[in-house]
């Protein structure tokens, strides 16, 4: 197969944005012919680039020599208002939930069809998977993506569930009727409780935090170990860590009308 150039009116700007958009794509860990495909451009130019955005700092290799996206893209992209403020205001919280249980802390956004670790508190440094900062995984995936996905508008619940979803384990839940269920669930209990629904080791708890317009803007979870957690004694911090890291988002602006937020709470099924 030749190797074509790419057309001539493509600038240099668009080219590297069309490489960074790429990972969108790909579930965040892609190789160079991935990268190439996604992009629509050819192998030389992305070796290209990707070289040259390594150097900068904005990807890193995997121990498969797979491509991410590096922290560095995570803080450009994070240094926006609303995502920096999150971050501050839930950062303390999350440092003490993670004392508290000493078991791994993520805070996610929802991202596509994605949830998206804004910040991620590891019980091993070494760590590389996708539960790191900028790490990615499917919403139906992980307690925090379910939780996402269930104060997310109908619209969005309802193109979700109409794509093919990944099965990951015998536990994953792809069934459209039976998520439906349980985003039900967790809209009444206000947390989720995952167990091995992407891999046999691990599950997750999690629950809604509500920024300062009362509208679930993130989740935050714990990740538990199967085989000596009881994920039951974790419902009680993550709830309480939530709601702390959303009384601190809600201070940040002058309490709104008592009945904009009597409706918005019913709205989000927390009243």
């Amino acid at each position: 197969m030749i190797d074509s150039a790419d057309p001539p009116k493509r600038t240099a700007a668009w080219r590297v944005l069309a490489l960074l958009g790429a990972f969108s794509r790909g579930g965040g860990s892609l190789t160079l012919s991935q990268l190439s495909r996604y992009a629509d451009l050819s192998l030389t130019t992305t070796h290209r680039l990707v070289g040259e955005v390594m150097e900068w700092g904005g990807l890193e290799q995997d121990a498969e020599g797979k491509y991410r996206l590096s922290s560095k893209i995570l803080n450009l992209a994070s240094s926006s208002t609303q995502a920096l403020r999150l971050r501050e205001h839930a950062l303390p919280h999350l440092l003490e939930l993670h004392r508290q249980t000493g078991l791994g802390v993520q805070l996610g956004v929802r991202d596509d069809s994605s949830v998206m670790f804004l910040e991620a508190l590891r019980t091993h440094p070494n760590y590389s998977g996708e539960n790191r900062i900028g790490g990615r995984l499917p919403l139906h995936g992980t307690a925090s993506g379910l939780v996402l996905l269930a104060y997310a508008m109908p619209d969005v619940v309802d193109d979700y569930l109409e794509q093919r979803l990944a099965r990951y384990t015998p536990h994953t839940v792809i069934d459209p009727d039976t998520i439906r269920g349980e985003l039900e669930i967790i809209r009444k209990r206000r947390y989720a409780l995952g167990s091995q629904l992407i891999s046999l080791e691990a599950g997750s708890v999690a629950a809604p935090v509500l920024n300062e317009e009362l509208i679930v803007a993130a989740a935050v979870n714990v990740v538990f170990f199967v085989d000596r957690d009881d994920p039951q004694r974790l419902i009680k911090p993550v709830l309480e860590t939530a709601n702390r890291i959303s009384r601190s988002l809600a201070e940040v602006k002058s309490a709104p009308d008592p009945r904009t937020v009597d409706f918005r709470r019913r709205q989000a099924g927390l009243a």
